[in-house]
């Protein structure tokens, strides 16, 4: 696979030395997930000196490390004609193979400007004109972004700028990357010199096909933006053939320039294909291990199609190899009186013993208290699940406290969940509270404080926090472990089981896993791919590279959360 869109993020590299040390990092990484070569992305710089600066130690890591990385050029088109000298030196000296385009005001990484931008344009003609691709930051996002973002590109920038330069070849980069991906693939599914890249944090079913449907594989790039374990879990996992998938994964090695030193022959690309496409075969195996997916949903969802009533859901897990799931109504979410979704829940499930029923219960709506004996008492359902958010109240509110003492008393565990989807792409009329600006679909620091402050208040309930992103040990730490604060000793820990999607947490990189693994411990993880709305593989990746045994990955899996359901 060729990744397309890797930013180097490296605090020093003055030295070959300083350069192996990231380049020993990725090499590993990307030979763990099959991945061939990395397509580099600097710094811009505020200067043209700084910027030849930073296109010449990305050149660097091509030269000393040939068979792993290509590099992108980068240039502010805000400099003029010194922009386009700078550009066509990087390629033409670096050998670098296109442009990097970023939007990113106010920081060293973007330019400040959308590429419909006349000013933009001296740097596309001087890409057709030298036959290498352009690879252009873009989003699709609704209010509020465009007015904080206003430079951002959309695709209707890079339609303006494909149409007027047909020879040149731009790669709209990561369709997964926020925002609405549906709009992105219509909009341009008729304009053969764009291609997307696949890369981003957002891992939904069913968008990777959907482009597939409109732009044919030749046209989807892989690429991970540095996201490289959900970036490679969601090309193995989504349901494409294993064809599609090889040809997406080397299509950024034909978009290459032939004079690249180090472009791959031919007849190699097509040995790797080969390769892949086994690889991807033997993907499509179901997970032998015992899985539970601790925060999966059945029913209809308003904004975009899923496969998720109990049929199709059953059917997603048999063949990704997930035993049973704890699963919640989707109805739940946007229905004032969120007992109407468990009802139907209910009935839906009609007694099957693979899917978990969980209760969704709004403690800020009237006669909750009710609609929980209901549903324990009478529909056996197994846990509650809390959306503040969708719910629009503060993790800490008191009402939220009432309910989890409550589900203490009855022995039953709570999960505490922040969004279903990321809320760059929302419907433009639907905002959740707490994320009411540049959020996408974890809980903010904030909202993790009102958490902690929360299982504090209630220390007996066991309690599983999903979207909890990077503030997992925060919480951790605040209220699962004793520790001396100063003169004071921090011992309120709770007695109640506090577990974590691990899914959810802020996991890119094979080594961020050792980190999770000491701050927040292998006792308190849970697995939580979140079905049938996300793609299974690229969040099951987490636990496979998690750096514990067999025996640590298999309470993660199922063992964890059994103990609190029992």
């Amino acid at each position: 696979m060729i990744d397309s869109h890797f930013h180097l993020w490296t605090e020093d590299n003055s030295t070959p030395e300083k350069r192996a040390e990231r380049a020993s990092q990725v090499r590993e990484m990307a030979e763990t997930m099959g991945v061939d070569r990395i397509c580099l992305i600097g710094d811009l710089g505020e200067t043209v000196e700084e910027c030849r600066r930073n296109n010449e130690i990305v050149a660097s890591y091509v030269e000393e490390h040939p068979d792993l990385f290509y590099g992108w050029a980068r240039a502010n088109p805000r400099w003029g004609d010194d922009a386009v000298a700078e550009f066509e030196r990087a390629v033409e000296e670096d050998g670098l193979v296109g442009l990097k385009n970023h939007f990113g005001p106010g920081d060293i990484c973007g330019s400040d400007m959308k590429v419909s931008n006349p000013q933009f344009f001296p740097l596309a003609e001087a890409a057709a004109e030298m036959g290498v691709p352009i690879i252009v930051h873009v989003g699709q996002r609704e209010e509020p972004y465009p007015e904080e973002y206003p430079t951002e590109s959309y695709t209707e920038d890079v339609m303006e700028l494909a149409t007027r330069y047909p020879d040149l070849q731009i790669i709209a980069a990561h369709i997964a990357g926020g925002g609405d991906w549906e709009y992105r693939i219509k909009n341009i599914q008729h304009q053969e010199n764009v291609y997307l890249d696949v890369s981003g944090s957002v891992t939904d079913t069913g968008m990777l096909e959907m482009a597939v449907d409109y732009l044919g594989a030749d046209r989807l790039v892989f690429g991970t933006d540095t996201w490289f374990l959900p970036g490679v879990g969601k090309l193995l996992g989504c349901d494409l053939t294993p064809d599609q998938k090889a040809t997406v994964a080397y299509n950024m090695e034909d978009l290459v320039p032939d004079d690249a030193a180090n472009k791959l022959p031919e007849t190699e690309v097509d040995r790797r294909r080969k390769e892949i496409r086994e690889r991807f075969e033997r993907a499509e195996e179901p997970v032998a291990d015992t899985v539970v997916d601790a925060n999966a949903f059945v029913g209809q969802f308003p904004f975009r199609p899923v496969d998720a009533d109990p049929d199709d859901l059953l059917a997603t897990m048999d063949e990704k190899g997930v035993d049973r799931a704890l699963v919640s109504a989707a109805e739940s979410l946007f229905y004032r009186n969120s007992h109407a979704g468990n009802r139907e829940l209910h009935e839906r499930l009609d007694g099957n013993e693979r899917l978990i029923p969980v209760a969704t219960i709004d403690p800020t709506y009237p006669a909750w208290e009710e609609d929980l004996d209901e549903c324990i008492d009478e529909f056996d359902m197994r846990a509650v699940k809390m959306l503040p958010a969708h719910h629009d109240y503060d993790p800490d509110a008191p009402e939220a406290k009432e309910l989890l003492d409550a589900c203490a008393e009855r022995d039953v565990p709570v999960v505490v969940a922040a969004s279903i989807e990321d809320q760059r792409q929302r419907h433009p009329r639907v905002v959740l509270n707490g994320f009411e600006g540049m959020r996408s679909k974890y809980f903010s620091d904030d909202q993790a404080d009102a958490i902690i402050d929360l299982l504090q208040a209630s220390p007996d309930a066991d309690v599983v926090v999903a979207d909890a992103w990077d503030n997992a040990a925060r919480i951790a730490r605040e209220t699962t472990q004793s520790y001396p604060d100063g003169v004071h000793l921090h011992n309120a820990v709770r007695d109640g089981e506090t577990l974590f999607v691990l899914d959810d947490l802020y996991m890119f990189f094979p080594h961020q896993g050792a980190e999770i693994v000491d701050d927040v411990g292998v006792d308190n993880l849970v697995c939580g791919p979140k079905l049938p709305f996300r793609i299974f593989d690229a969040h099951y990746v987490h636990v496979e590279q998690l750096p514990v045994d067999d025996e640590a990955k298999d309470r993660i899996r199922h063992g964890n959360l059994a103990s609190i359901l029992e």
